[in-house]
């Protein structure tokens, strides 16, 4: 499938910005399954010149800075992919807790991250639901995929980006982010390296096809790393294995490390934030 996506962040400002450096995470990388056919930014105010470098995860930062008095900001990030399914069929069972050495360059996805935390009574006792000695991994991984689904709730009203995994584990409800950062909490604290994935959901699906939960914002899902056949994802928020409606933008080990957009300024003080994001299928 190809898609168009144009995701637009504009930021009204109180008081006018005399300066800002700014890094955006809004242009979309090329995986096993997904090519970028075109990426572009569109900055206003106009600047001269915007950098791009890939961070540790290989993902793509744009740099740029402003350097004139204004009240606006906005970033507008233009893309076109196409996106074929992943193929994860095949995969040969494998007890969770008997897992082969994972490579040197992926064991950063082991440790606790900023969202991510491994330790706390209550995240074990719900991991110790899925992840019995001897379970197959991709069976424990599915079931605690379904669960989530199944058993929290969708709000987009419930957190921000400090609401600790614990409290979402408590309340059993959430958005997308936080889904993704339990259940990343949950797998590392197993043991099994998994990484944040941020991306888009196609806003208006086929006839016949249901609407996806996220669709109408920048989507999060997760990627488990399996010895011997490489990373698999998954969506606790739909409850379902990524296909060729979802678009990857960017990996890390949680949102602290795909933020949109972010940097410094001198002036601004408050300010509002207004975000759209619009998917197109080509054909």
């Amino acid at each position: 499938m190809k898609y168009r996506i144009r995701h637009k962040n504009r930021y009204q400002y109180g008081q006018p910005v005399s300066l800002c450096h700014s890094s955006a995470c809004l242009l979309p990388r090329d995986t096993l399954n997904q090519q970028v056919l075109s990426a572009r930014l569109v900055i206003l105010p106009v600047v001269d010149h915007v950098g791009e470098r890939k961070d540790l995860f290989g993902n793509r930062l744009s740099r740029f800075s402003i350097e004139e008095l204004h009240s606006d900001l906005m970033v507008l990030a233009e893309s076109e992919v196409e996106v074929r399914p992943a193929r994860n069929d095949g995969i040969r069972q494998i007890a969770w807790d008997n897992l082969a050495p994972i490579p040197p360059k992926t064991r950063l996805y082991l440790r606790p991250s900023l969202y991510v935390p491994t330790a706390g009574t209550a995240l074990k006792a719900f991991a110790e639901k899925f992840f019995v000695s001897g379970t197959d991994l991709l069976d424990a991984i599915e079931s605690l995929n379904e669960y989530i689904f199944n058993e929290f709730i969708y709000d987009s009203e419930f957190s921000d980006l400090e609401t600790p995994v614990n409290f979402v584990l408590a309340e059993k409800r959430g958005v997308c982010q936080d889904f993704s950062h339990l259940m990343l909490a949950v797998l590392r604290s197993r043991g099994i390296a998994c990484r944040y994935v941020s991306g888009y959901l196609e806003t208006d699906p086929l006839p016949g096809q249901s609407k996806l939960l996220g669709a109408d914002a920048s989507h999060a899902w997760i990627s488990v790393f399996v010895p011997g056949a490489g990373w698999v994802d998954l969506d606790p928020t739909n409850g379902l294995r990524p296909g060729d409606r979802h678009i990857t933008l960017a990996w890390g080990r949680d949102y602290s490390d795909v933020i949109p957009l972010k940097g410094l300024m001198t002036g601004g003080s408050k300010h509002v934030l207004d975000v759209s994001v619009d998917v197109t299928r080509l054909e």
